[in-house]
């Protein structure tokens, strides 16, 4: 009941929408309907469970029984085509051993009705024509008239005989009017059969009117929704209204899966128009669908039609198919050149990437080069500053001394001449014994000497201040070497400092100092053994104290 409301809520709703809109929706509810029809079977099954349960109890009256066989085969009618002609047999049975002829009627009237809906006309003219109208009731009269005009117009449709199929359709008229003579204007039989022929007519409007009729005697959900709904599309058909017979052929095959209808022509008439618009997928799907439901119900007239129209949407499918496959090959062809292209482009770009990484390793090692060689070109500017530096300082030194000594020479020669001129007045006044006491002075060398060393060692120290402090820094702290204020540099102190300024020669230095050879060599020999650094390394480093290349420094004679 819940899902009955709902489909109503849709259908109310669903009618001022657009076409496309509400019939989206309408796919939706059908999709899901076929998704779920095992819950309505189930639900078909345990109501024809259940009454075979009641047909089956011993305590039952053959009426009782007869009536739960109609029930049972009201419930396979649309159902299983076999068990609903079972039921109707057995009750055949059941009236002909009661000998009532009203039941024997009824039932060989229902029988030759279901009969010609599965086209089974022979059997349906066999019963009919057994029945005996002058004992029929007017219920009943009206169910025969209607049993004949099935059976006609079923012959009417399906025969082959082109030479009778006018006779068919003519008897099925005459039938058809005798049910409108006999019933009611607002009965269901006298609507369906004037609704038929208001659409032959083309008068649409008046048949849509009937079908509303018809409609209101009915609701969503049911069997007999299902039908007028379909009779709805066919109005609709007529009338060249395609958005409107999918929407009622849509309505009527919800309701028939909702109802577990398995003879259902909705679905099978609906999956022929989609494959004509091209829907082949949807239109195979549902025909299977009709397929499987008809081989359940097992008719051949309807198994008949939904092949054939299964036999079109095969092809349809196939040629979609092969369509398909022909894209997907084409594709695949595509994706393939794709594939090479890629693979080409990868290749490339390896090969790019490699020789990129080749030429950057070169480059890297160009780098290397270049450092290096900034590096030789940066300590070779430091060798030329500190060349530069001791080239300044050697020439600051030569532009003391030479100023040093030219200021002495010129001191010795002012001495010489004033010399020469005290000889020479001597000589002159003929003091020739004074002159000899003089010169047989033996001090005037020594006072000489002493003079032209504190003349060294002030401008010595005064060109290199530190060198004191810095010469015993290379000696052991036992043997290192103080002076009294005011005193001059020892012997020691003036040999390296005469090394300090370039002169490495032990003769030049005896000369200078008026010591021999081997005691100057013996004096550096045991200035050497007091330092506390390497003996070579000693007067390497002493020639650089105080100047630009001051310090630690490596012996490049060593290295």
């Amino acid at each position: 009941m819940k899902e009955t409301l709902t489909l109503m809520l849709l259908i109310g709703l669903c009618r001022p929408l657009p076409a496309g809109n509400r019939l989206d929706s309408l796919f939706k509810v059908l999709d899901a309907k076929i998704e779920n029809k095992d819950i309505y079977v189930e639900q078909k099954e345990r109501k024809i469970a259940e009454l075979k349960f009641e047909s089956n109890k011993a305590s039952l009256s053959a009426t009782q029984l007869y009536r739960l066989n109609n029930s049972l085969y009201n419930e396979y009618r649309s159902y299983i085509s076999d068990s609903a002609i079972h039921y109707l047999n057995r009750n055949l049975d059941i009236a002909y051993a009661l000998n009532d002829h009203h039941k024997i009627n009824e039932t060989s009237i229902a029988s030759a009705i279901y009969f010609s809906t599965l086209g089974m006309f022979k059997e349906a003219l066999d019963l009919i024509g057994r029945v005996k109208p002058a004992c029929l009731d007017t219920l009943q009269r009206n169910e025969y008239h209607q049993a004949y005009r099935y059976i006609y117009a079923g012959l009417g449709a399906y025969s082959q005989n082109v030479r009778d199929k006018g006779w068919y359709w003519q008897q099925s008229k005459l039938y058809s009017d005798t049910i409108k003579a006999n019933t009611g204007k607002e009965s269901e039989a006298w609507l369906r059969i004037r609704e038929a022929e208001l659409r032959e007519e083309n008068r649409i409007d008046e048949a849509l009117q009937i079908n509303d009729k018809r409609l209101a005697l009915t609701y969503p959900g049911t069997a007999q929704y299902a039908l007028v709904t379909f009779f709805r599309s066919l109005i609709h058909r007529k009338a060249n209204d395609p958005e409107m017979e999918k929407n009622y052929l849509l309505l009527s095959a919800i309701s028939d899966i909702q109802s577990a209808i398995r003879d259902n022509a909705s679905i099978s008439v609906l999956a022929g128009i989609e494959m004509k618009q091209g829907n082949v997928d949807r239109a195979y799907r549902y025909i299977r669908y009709s397929l499987d439901n008809i081989n359940d119900y097992n008719t051949r007239i309807r198994s008949s039609e939904v092949l054939n129209i299964q036999t079109i949407i095969d092809h349809a499918y196939n040629r979609a198919s092969r369509r398909q496959k022909d894209k997907l090959q084409l594709l695949l062809i595509f994706i393939s050149i794709l594939s090479l292209l890629l693979t080409a482009s990868v290749c490339y770009v390896y090969l790019q990437m490699k020789k990129r990484t080749k030429i950057g390793k070169q480059l890297q090692e160009s780098n290397t080069e270049l450092n290096k060689l900034n590096r030789k070109l940066s300590d070779m500017n430091n060798e030329l500053k500190k060349i530069n530096l001791e080239i300044n300082e050697a020439n600051h030194i030569k532009e003391e001394y030479i100023g040093y000594f030219l200021d002495e020479c010129s001191n010795y020669i002012e001495k010489l001449d004033r010399y020469r001129k005290m000889v020479n007045k001597r000589i002159k006044d003929r003091e020739i014994n004074e002159l000899y006491r003089i010169t047989q002075k033996s001090n005037l060398k020594e006072e000489e000497l002493k003079k032209l060393y504190r003349n060294f060692d002030e401008i010595f120290m005064h060109l290199f201040p530190n060198f004191t402090e810095d010469f015993n820094s290379l000696l052991h702290d036992t043997e290192q070497v103080t002076f009294k204020k005011g005193e001059g540099l020892s012997t020691e102190f003036r040999i390296y400092a005469l090394m300090r300024l370039g002169l490495n020669d032990n003769g030049k230095i005896a000369n200078f100092l008026g010591y021999s050879i081997n005691t100057i060599y013996n004096y550096r020999t045991k200035m050497k053994n007091k330092a506390k650094i390497p003996k070579e390394d000693f007067e390497w480093t002493v020639r650089r104290i105080g100047g630009a290349s001051s310090g630690r420094g490596t012996n490049p004679s060593i290295t």
